[in-house]
């Protein structure tokens, strides 16, 4: 897409390839060639118009950008790669005694081709947008070799309309391909495109909503809660015997995944811990995490509380309604059978009165009960149906999304 752009733009345009590392150790005086540019464009030409070559040159090296430069070009150069980097960064002779002495690049002390390669790669690409003989740039991911603090330090930078003009008054346009969510604009979400690719055909789509972007910017961070540090589901149930039973299934289901199981006692619990990750997330509507958040019910539940969950973001598959009115309904007959000492088949007649659970002469409390299940649950144990088809395979669908 960018060679694409490039060769409609004319020799005003240029296309900072990937192929930009570079070692310099000293500068010698040198005049820019006047002829340079329509040598640049006659090279990116020719090799744009041969389909088996895949561009990648970067056809002004660092030694060429930093002697092409004006005195207050470099100063300033030094000046805006100094801020960003934290460091201090000048010119200096090889030779302090001797005016015609070569000069090198000298950063906190040392020569600049002893630095980082990120240093140079940053030097690069800034010294580049300092070239007032172009009017657009064109950078193919201009996040290599940079750390993700200097990638965040350089995207404000440029998309900082003022600061543009106080080094680049000569840039008109700057275009980024990139890989990294640190160069998404959030301010301007029309700015961002997606690029997408069906054989040799290329498709830009324009970024028009936040929720569009979010995904976006998701899909960038590797589309993966887990590597962000973040749950990969979230489940808010009603009681802590729900908590606990459904944490150890989780657990043995989904080994690895970090599923976080989140008692809200009660309807007005509920929502308020709902706000809560609302007002961390900057609204459930457009956040990544939106199909991974899911609210468990008994059967018997407050009228119209699947509507208000559903305005703070709760996606309505996602509001899971029990069939029966208590946990207990979705142990696993065989582990309940055992507990009680009585057949499988007898595990429908299970009592439930308050606060005890009770079956062939036999009681417990459900707390008791939930205590002996999870004991006895293994990863291999066969679930109630309900359980899988309800709650395991939608969380198993929305992790793998």
């Amino acid at each position: 897409m960018l060679k694409y752009l490039k060769s409609t733009m004319g020799k005003t345009a240029y296309m900072i390839g990937t192929n930009r590392f570079y070692h310099v150790y000293h500068f010698s005086t040198a005049l820019r060639d006047p002829n340079e540019l329509d040598q640049f464009e006659h090279q990116f030409n020719s090799n744009f118009r041969n389909e088996q070559y895949n561009y990648e040159q970067n056809y002004i090296d660092l030694n060429k950008i930093i002697v092409g430069l004006s005195d207050k070009q470099r100063t300033d150069l030094f000046t805006l790669c100094g801020r960003l980097l934290g460091s201090s960064i000048s010119m200096r002779k090889v030779d302090a005694d001797n005016d015609l002495s070569m000069r090198y690049i000298d950063i906190d002390g040392q020569n600049l081709s002893v630095a980082s390669t990120g240093t140079r790669l940053l030097m690069t690409m800034l010294g580049i947008c300092m070239d007032d003989r172009f009017k657009t740039l064109l950078i193919d991911e201009p996040e290599l070799g940079l750390s993700p603090r200097i990638q965040r330090a350089l995207s404000a930078f440029l998309h900082d309309a003022t600061e543009r003009a106080k080094y680049f008054p000569h840039l008109k346009q700057v275009v980024l391909a990139t890989h990294s969510a640190h160069f998404l604009r959030s301010t301007d979400l029309s700015s961002n495109f997606i690029v997408s690719k069906d054989g040799a055909h290329i498709t830009l789509t324009q970024v028009e909503s936040i929720g569009a972007f979010h995904r976006l910017q998701f899909n960038l961070l590797g589309n993966s809660l887990e590597g962000l540090f973040l749950p990969s589901a979230i489940l808010y149930v009603e009681g802590p015997t729900d908590q606990k039973y459904l944490d150890r299934v989780i657990g043995a289901r989904f080994q690895g995944k970090n599923v976080v199981v989140i008692r809200s006692g009660g309807d007005g619990e509920l929502k308020k811990k709902l706000h809560g990750l609302q007002e961390s997330l900057g609204g459930l509507h457009t956040s990544p995490l939106r199909n991974r958040v899911f609210v468990l019910v008994d059967s018997v539940h407050a009228a119209g509380l699947k509507a208000e969950l559903s305005k703070m973001g709760v996606l309505d598959d996602n509001f899971i309604v029990w069939s029966h009115n208590g946990i207990e309904f979705l142990y696993p007959p065989t582990l309940v059978a055992d507990i009680f000492k009585t057949d499988v088949g007898n595990v429908s007649s299970l009592n439930l009165e308050g606060d005890v659970a009770a079956l062939n002469d036999i009681s417990f409390t459900k707390n008791q009960l939930c205590n002996e299940v999870v004991t006895r649950l293994q990863h291999d144990t066969a679930l109630p149906p309900e359980l899988e088809s309800k709650l395991l395979a939608r969380i198993q669908a929305a992790i793998r999304d």
